[in-house]
């Protein structure tokens, strides 16, 4: 497969998973997850700004 086929596929899948799993949840999510999973997020993008 085209390398630049597959550096832009990775992204999409992670974000179309990401995505599908908020958009299919049927109740509010627990408040540890969800802390978890912002914490989880912020860290991504420090690190983004500090290796950018």
């Amino acid at each position: 497969m085209n390398p630049v086929v597959t550096a832009l596929l990775i992204p999409f899948l992670g974000t179309a998973l990401g995505s599908a799993f908020v958009f299919f949840m049927k109740r509010e999510m627990h408040p540890l997850l969800q802390k978890v999973l912002l914490g989880f997020a912020s860290g991504v993008m420090v690190l983004d700004v500090v290796l950018g």
